[in-house]
C-alpha cells in the first residue's frame, strides 16, 4: 500500500508549530465517494479545507514528512524524520491556469500527482503539486528528487526553498485540490536513473522567471560534407536537439 503523511501546523510570528500529523493511503479517486469515510491523502485534504470553512483557526501551513517531535514543536530539519512525498510549488498569478499546466506536465510524464492552490508565507499566490513515493526518503534524498523534479515539469517561478524538505504549503478555506491517477514514483530508481543529470542542475534555476530565449525561424537542415545532399532532422534528431537546448539553457553540457 502507498502511503502518505500529512502534517498539519499553524503559523506563528516567528516560525510554525506543530498539531498533528497523519498517515493515509494514496488513493487519488476515492475522495469522489460520498458518504463514506476515507482514509487517502485527497480525504484527509479535502477535510482540512473543510474544517477550516467552519473553524478559521484550524491549522493554515501544510507539511508531507514525518516529524520526532510532539505537538507544538518547531518545524525543523532535527525534527524532520522522513517522507514519502515529493512536493513543488510555483508562484501564479492564475492558478486554475497554473493547476492545468501542471497537471499536463504531469500527465506527459505519466506520474500520479495532485495539484492544489497555496501561497507562500506571505500571502503571494502560488500551486502546490505533491507526486508520491513508492517509499520513505531521507533528507539528501530530498532535495536531489524535488530539484530532478522541477527539471522534468519544467515550470518557472518555483518558490525560493521548494527543494528542501521542510518547506511548507500555506493554504485557506477556498484551497482547490485536484488529484489524478499514475505512476508512483520509485525513489532509490529514480535517484539511479538521473545520477548524472543531478550533478548538472541548480536547485535554484527554476526560480527564475524563465528561460534564455533561443530564436528558430526554420527547421533545421542538415547538409554532408560535400554540400550534395540535404535533409530535414528526423523526428528522433529534433528531440535530441531539442533535449540539448533545454540543458544548454541552464548551463549543462553532457558528455
Amino acid at each position: 500500500m502507498i502511503q502518505q503523511y500529512l502534517t498539519r501546523f499553524d503559523v506563528t510570528r516567528d516560525g510554525y508549530s506543530l498539531v498533528d500529523s497523519y498517515l493515509a493511503d494514496w488513493n487519488p479517486t476515492s475522495h469522489h465517494d460520498n458518504g463514506g469515510k476515507t482514509y487517502d491523502i485527497a480525504g484527509y485534504l479535502f477535510g482540512a479545507v473543510g474544517l477550516m470553512k467552519d473553524y478559521p483557526n484550524e491549522p493554515k501551513a501544510w507539511g508531507f514528512g514525518r516529524y520526532s517531535s510532539k505537538k507544538g514543536s518547531e518545524n525543523e530539519k532535527a525534527n524532520w524524520v522522513e517522507t514519502r512525498t515529493i512536493k513543488l510549488e510555483y508562484y501564479t498569478k492564475d492558478r486554475p491556469q497554473k493547476r492545468r499546466e501542471l497537471h499536463e506536465a504531469a500527465e506527459r510524464l505519466g506520474y500520479a500527482h495532485c495539484v492544489f492552490d497555496s501561497s507562500d508565507r506571505y500571502g503571494a499566490t502560488t500551486v502546490a503539486i505533491i507526486l508520491p513515493l513508492t517509499e520513505a526518503i531521507n533528507q539528501g534524498q530530498y532535495a536531489r528528487l524535488a530539484t530532478v523534479f522541477a527539471f522534468e515539469l519544467n515550470h518557472w517561478r518555483a518558490v525560493d526553498g521548494y527543494s528542501s524538505m521542510t518547506h511548507l504549503a500555506h493554504v485557506d478555506k477556498d484551497c482547490v485540490i485536484e488529484t489524478f491517477e499514475g505512476a508512483v514514483i520509485s525513489p532509490n530508481a529514480k535517484i539511479k536513473e538521473t545520477k548524472n543529470l543531478y550533478q548538472h542542475i541548480n536547485s535554484k534555476h527554476f526560480c527564475a522567471g524563465g528561460p534564455k530565449a533561443v530564436a528558430h525561424l526554420v527547421p533545421p537542415v542538415i547538409t554532408s560534407h560535400d554540400g550534395l545532399f540535404e535533409w530535414t532532422a528526423t523526428p528522433v534528431e529534433t528531440a535530441q536537439r531539442t533535449a540539448d537546448e533545454l540543458l544548454a539553457s541552464i548551463g549543462v553540457k553532457l558528455g
